[in-house]
């Protein structure tokens, strides 16, 4: 199948062997190269950066991977459970309070539903048609993800596109709404906020603004080439069904901060079913090849360097200096105590606290924190290293980003 991450890695391999043939970079008799490449690349690139030095080391000479969940797994519910985590992490602005009303409220729609109060859930939170939260899978995709959106993955401490762009603004929207409204109310004003939503004008339910739930609806989007491209939806959902997994759960044995128990696995296998035509054991399967193939956290390689932040839930995944710990003990080692850098052998690890999803790898800007600056620096100096570069050239190298910091931070002198 032309859509695979293996697929990807031959075509990088066959565009470095095409460079280095018609750049005069490689005699095709002797087979060696005066120029050294180094992949780049963060979240799915990143994966694909530190595999293609494992796969294609002849080709690959060093390789940045920042933010990259190489290890594949059916049942990913080491990410919402670090979202919980990034709700009471103070580094970001979060609170136990604000992990507090997160799960109170979604414990009381959990509840309401129960009790058969369908009018005034979807009253709440604008659901065109309460009827429809009978369902079972309806109410699932409902509450299983989240009725407000965390920028646990996203978090940027500047943002400025909205009140509550953020999980510091989030957290005091919660917390002070909490005062005077129930847990779930709460989190039916940070939604409507988040969505646009009017709480006053009682015609939300009936018009544009109010929320489709439909499960079966959904799955028919899911599964039309066309209508399910947008964003790259549909390819990358192709990948998770036949080679990673990836599946966000929350379930009820968890420290999920959502409606636990309300995304098992079946919803993301029958996605793959209606979607692709691929079953729940074939999906298994596939995981089950592509760890065998890459390795998963056994990277059999060297000069790969792992950046990750620790505000990013895909980091449970990751290759760190924390090992295969669970997402509990890799939090605790990682935020308070755990060596932010590591050297051990030929695959170097380094966190950068505070960061969410491959921070560092986005545009500078001046507002960005010291921990985002140095992680940059040591990915530079690392691949320098890798790379030879003299001493006097790096000492000049690192003078001028320096420069180029001070000058965003207007701290210029001269």
């Amino acid at each position: 199948v032309n859509l695979s991450s293996r697929q990807a890695l031959a075509d990088l391999a066959h565009f470095v062997e095409t460079m280095n043939y018609k750049k005069s970079w490689q005699s095709p008799a002797v087979g060696d190269t005066s120029v050294k490449w180094v992949t780049f690349g963060g979240s799915y690139p990143g994966m694909l950066a530190a595999w293609a030095r494992l796969k294609y080391p002849n080709h690959i000479y060093a390789a940045v991977s920042n933010s990259a969940p190489i290890q594949p797994t059916i049942n990913f519910a080491g990410y919402n459970d670090w979202v919980a985590f990034d709700m009471h992490y103070d580094r970001v602005g979060g609170t136990n309070s604000c992990l507090q009303v997160v799960t109170d409220g979604h414990a009381e729609i959990g509840q309401a539903l129960k009790d058969e109060q369908y009018r005034k859930v979807a009253d709440l939170f604008h659901i065109c048609n309460a009827s429809s939260l009978i369902d079972k899978k309806n109410a699932n995709m409902f509450l299983g993800d989240g009725v407000i959106t965390i920028p646990a993955q996203s978090n940027d401490p500047d943002c400025q596109n909205s009140p509550i762009c953020n999980i510091d603004k989030l957290c005091d929207a919660l917390v002070e709404e909490r005062k005077h409204s129930s847990p779930m109310q709460t989190l039916a004003k940070i939604a409507q906020l988040q969505t646009g939503t009017d709480d006053d004008d009682s015609n939300n339910n009936t018009d544009d603004n109010c929320m489709e739930l439909d499960w079966n609806e959904t799955l028919k989007y899911l599964a039309s080439p066309k209508k399910a491209q947008a964003g790259g939806l549909r390819s990358w959902l192709w990948q998770t069904c036949t080679e990673f997994g990836f599946y966000q759960t929350c379930e009820t044995n968890s420290v999920c901060p959502y409606g636990r128990g309300y995304h098992e696995l079946d919803m993301d296998l029958e996605i793959c079913e209606k979607a692709f035509g691929v079953d729940a054991e074939q999906v298994k399967r596939s995981v089950q090849e592509s760890t065998h193939y890459y390795g998963g956290w056994e990277l059999n390689a060297t000069r790969i360097i792992s950046v990750n932040g620790d505000v990013d839930p895909w980091s449970v995944l990751a290759l760190t200096n924390s090992g295969t710990a669970g997402t509990a003990a890799k939090v605790k080692s990682i935020r308070y105590g755990a060596a932010v850098h590591s050297q051990q052998c030929s695959l170097p690890t380094h966190w950068v606290k505070g960061a969410s999803h491959h921070f560092w790898t986005h545009p500078v800007k001046g507002s960005d924190d010291q921990e985002v600056t140095d992680g940059r620096n040591i990915i530079y100096l690392q691949v320098m290293e890798w790379l030879a570069v003299d001493r006097k050239s790096m000492q000049e190298l690192s003078s001028w980003t320096n420069f180029q910091r001070n000058l965003l931070r207007g701290n210029r002198n001269d």
